[in-house]
C-alpha cells in the first residue's frame, strides 16, 4: 500500500487534505486580461444532482459578482454527476445545460493574469438558496430575479421543455408536482428536508386541483413507485415525461444508477432538467423541499398557488 493511500485511510489526514486541495487560491495562467479578475466556480468531487449543483454555484457566482470578479463555472476539471470518465478534463457539464454567468468560458481565461479558484468545499460560510426559499416569498424573488440575469437555460433545452409542455398540456391549467423517492426517502441524509409520503402528496394534490380548477397534474419523480401510485390516482389525468425512472435502488445513490444507452449521463441531467423546466411553467405547484422543488421555484414566473411541504430534517 502507497503512502498516500495509507494517510487516506486515516479521517483526520483525509480532512486536512481534502481541504488544502480544495481551498480558494489565486492563480496566474499568463499575462491576458490584466484588468480583470476572473472567479472559477468548482465544487469538489461528489455524487449530487444537477440542482445541488446550480444551487451551490449560484452563491458562488453571487459571491464573485458582489466582489466585482467575473464568474466561470467549471464542471471540467473533476469527476461530477454529468461527465462521462473520458469527457474529464475535456467537456464543461456546466455548459451542457446552461449558460456561463458572464459569457466567459475556461478556454476563454486559459491565459489569463489574474484568477481566483473558489473554495471547492460547502460549508456553513456558503450562501446560497434554500430550504429558506419555500418559507420566505421575498428572498425567493431575489434570488430568482438572480438566477433570470446569470444562470440562463441552454436555448435548445428550453426550446424542447416549451415544446414538450404544449404537446402534453395545450392551455389547460396544470398542477404541478415533486415527489422524491429512492436514496433520498432510503438514506434520510443528515439535515436534508424530510420528504412527505407520496400517499398525503396525492390527497395534497387532489384538494389543490379541485380548489384551483387544475385540469391536469405533471408529476416529477424519479421513483417508478411513486408514479404507479400517481397514475393509480389520477388516471388520464396524469402527465410525465419520458425520463427514465429506477425501481428498488436500496441505499444506492441514484447518481450511480446507469441505464445501458449512449451518453446516458449527459441524458439524465438533460432529462431532470426538463423536468423541472416542466414543472417551472405550471400554473400551480405541491412538492416536498428538495433541489428540483427550488429549480422549479426558481426557474418559474412564480406560481398561481404554491404548497411546499415543511416537515423539518432528518
Amino acid at each position: 500500500m502507497g503512502i498516500k493511500k495509507l494517510l487516506k485511510g486515516i479521517p483526520a489526514v483525509d480532512q486536512l487534505y481534502v481541504r488544502y486541495k480544495w481551498r480558494e487560491k489565486k492563480i496566474s495562467l499568463g499575462e491576458e486580461n490584466p484588468d480583470k479578475i476572473f472567479f472559477v466556480v468548482r465544487r469538489a468531487t461528489c455524487k449530487v444532482g444537477l440542482f445541488s449543483y446550480v444551487m451551490t454555484n449560484m452563491g458562488l457566482v453571487r459571491q464573485a459578482v458582489e466582489q466585482g470578479y467575473i464568474p466561470v463555472i467549471d464542471m471540467q476539471r473533476n469527476a461530477n454527476s454529468y461527465l462521462e470518465e473520458e469527457e474529464i478534463g475535456k467537456k464543461n457539464a456546466w455548459e451542457f445545460y446552461f449558460e456561463q454567468p458572464c459569457g466567459y468560458t475556461l478556454e476563454d481565461i486559459g491565459r489569463s493574469k489574474n484568477i481566483i479558484l473558489s473554495s471547492g468545499l460547502i460549508t456553513d460560510e456558503n450562501i446560497f438558496p434554500g430550504r429558506e426559499i419555500t418559507l420566505d416569498e421575498e428572498l425567493c424573488e431575489e434570488w430568482r430575479n438572480f438566477f433570470h440575469k446569470y444562470l440562463r437555460v441552454n436555448e435548445e433545452i428550453q426550446r424542447e421543455a416549451e415544446e414538450l409542455y404544449s404537446s402534453l398540456f395545450g392551455k389547460k391549467r396544470v398542477l404541478g408536482v415533486l415527489c422524491r423517492g429512492t436514496d433520498y426517502k432510503n438514506n434520510r441524509p443528515a439535515n436534508h428536508p424530510i420528504q412527505p409520503e407520496a400517499d398525503e402528496v396525492i390527497r395534497k394534490a387532489k384538494e389543490i386541483m379541485r380548489m384551483k380548477n387544475c385540469e391536469m397534474l405533471y408529476l416529477a419523480t424519479e421513483d417508478d413507485e411513486i408514479y404507479r401510485k400517481f397514475a393509480s390516482a389520477f388516471g388520464d389525468r396524469l402527465r410525465v415525461t419520458e425520463a427514465k425512472r429506477c425501481k428498488n435502488t436500496g441505499n444506492a445513490n441514484i447518481n450511480d444508477i446507469e441505464y445501458e444507452r449512449k451518453n446516458d449521463r449527459y441524458l439524465k441531467g438533460k432529462e431532470y432538467l426538463i423536468n423541472i423546466l416542466l414543472l417551472a411553467m405550471c400554473d400551480c405547484l405541491v412538492a416536498g423541499s428538495a433541489g428540483g422543488t427550488y429549480g422549479a421555484l426558481l426557474m418559474s414566473g412564480g406560481y398561481e398557488y404554491q404548497y411546499v411541504y415543511d416537515l423539518g430534517l432528518y
